[in-house]
C-alpha cells in the first residue's frame, strides 16, 4: 500500500509540472484590470506611455482595449495593413501627444474624437480613407504642430478655428474632397513653414493674408513642398504668387466682376437694375463678392446704400 501512494504521489506532482509546462508554452495570458492585449502581447495599464509599433505587419482593426492605456502619450501604428474605423475609446487617452496612423487602410470618422485631446502635437492620418468633416472644435488642440491628412476622403469647408492653432507647423490636407474658401486666418499662422492644400474642390479667392506666411511655393520633381494647384480658385490671385506657384485651377465656374463698382450685371452702367439684382440675391443668399460695396465680405442694405449713394452721385 505504502508503495502504490508513492506512485501516486509522484503520478499527481507529474501532472502538476506537466500542466505548468503546458501553460508556460501557451503563455498565461494578461492580467485582468492590470495589463491589455494588443496584437497578442500585453500592455501594462499604469506603466504604459508608447507604443512605437510602425511597419510591424499588423493587421485588423484597433482593438477597442486601446482606451485602458490612460497614461498613453505615443502611439504610433503607421505603415501597417490596419483596417476599419478607429474605435471611438481612442479619446479616453487624454495624455496623447502623438498619434500616427499614416499609410493604413482606415476608414470611417476620426476627428470627431479627437477635438478634446488637447495636449496633441503631432497628427498624422495621411494615406487613409477616412471620412467627414474638419469639426470647429479642431480649434481647441492649440499644441498641435503638425497637421496631416493628406490623401484620404475628407470633405466639407475647411472651418475658420483652424487659425486658432497658434503653434502648428506643418499643415498637409492636399488629396481629400474639402470645398468651400480658403480661411483668412490661415495667414495668421506664424510658425508655419509647410502647407499643402493641392488637389481639393477649394474655390473663391486665394485670401491676401497667405502673403503673410512668406513660404516658398516651389516644385521639385513633382513633389510639392507647398501647394494650393488643382483646387477651382478663382482669379485675381495674391501678388505674391507667380503663376507656377498657383498652378492649375478649375476656373470654369469663376466669374469676374465689372471695372464698375456694384455692377452686378456687367452692362458697365451702374443703375436701378444692379440693386433690384442684389436685392434679389440677399433674398436667395445667392450673392457674390461683385455686390461687396463696402468690402466688409458681407452682403446687405449697407452696399445697397451706397449703391444708391453712387447712382445719385452720377
Amino acid at each position: 500500500n505504502t508503495f502504490v501512494i508513492l506512485i501516486m504521489s509522484y503520478k499527481n506532482k507529474i501532472i502538476t509540472l506537466l500542466t505548468i509546462f503546458s501553460l508556460m508554452s501557451v503563455g498565461w495570458g494578461c492580467i485582468d484590470g492590470v495589463e491589455v492585449e494588443l496584437w497578442g502581447e500585453c500592455y501594462n495599464i499604469e506603466e504604459t506611455t508608447s507604443l512605437y509599433l510602425l511597419d510591424w505587419n499588423l493587421t485588423g482593426q484597433i482593438p477597442s482595449e486601446i482606451g485602458n492605456l490612460i497614461n498613453l502619450e505615443y502611439l504610433h501604428l503607421g505603415w501597417n495593413s490596419l483596417t476599419g474605423n478607429v474605435p471611438s475609446e481612442i479619446s479616453n487617452l487624454s495624455n496623447l501627444r502623438e498619434l500616427i496612423l499614416i499609410s493604413n487602410n482606415f476608414s470611417g470618422e476620426i476627428l470627431s474624437y479627437l477635438t478634446e485631446m488637447e495636449n496633441l502635437i503631432f497628427l498624422v492620418l495621411g494615406g487613409n480613407n477616412f471620412s467627414g468633416q474638419i469639426p470647429s472644435e479642431i480649434g481647441n488642440l492649440t499644441n498641435l504642430e503638425e497637421f496631416n491628412l493628406w490623401g484620404n476622403n475628407f470633405s466639407g469647408e475647411i472651418p475658420v478655428e483652424i487659425g486658432n492653432l497658434v503653434n502648428l507647423e506643418r499643415l498637409w490636407i492636399d488629396g481629400n474632397n474639402f470645398s468651400g474658401s480658403i480661411p483668412e486666418g490661415i495667414g495668421d499662422l506664424e510658425y508655419i513653414y509647410s502647407i499643402n492644400i493641392s488637389y481639393n474642390q477649394l474655390s473663391g479667392q486665394i485670401p491676401e493674408s497667405i502673403c503673410n506666411l512668406g513660404l516658398d511655393w516651389v516644385q521639385w520633381d513633382n513633389y510639392v513642398t507647398n501647394g494650393i494647384s488643382n483646387n477651382n480658385l478663382c482669379p485675381p490671385y495674391p501678388e505674391c504668387l507667380t503663376e507656377e506657384d498657383i498652378g492649375y485651377q478649375d476656373i470654369s465656374e469663376c466669374f469676374e466682376c465689372s471695372e464698375t463698382n456694384g455692377d452686378i450685371n456687367n452692362d458697365t452702367i451702374l443703375n436701378i437694375l444692379d440693386i433690384v439684382s442684389t436685392v434679389n440675391c440677399i433674398l436667395s443668399d445667392s450673392c457674390n463678392e461683385c455686390s461687396d460695396m463696402n468690402g466688409d465680405e458681407i452682403i446687405d442694405i449697407l452696399d445697397i446704400v451706397l449703391m444708391v449713394n453712387d447712382i445719385m452721385d452720377i
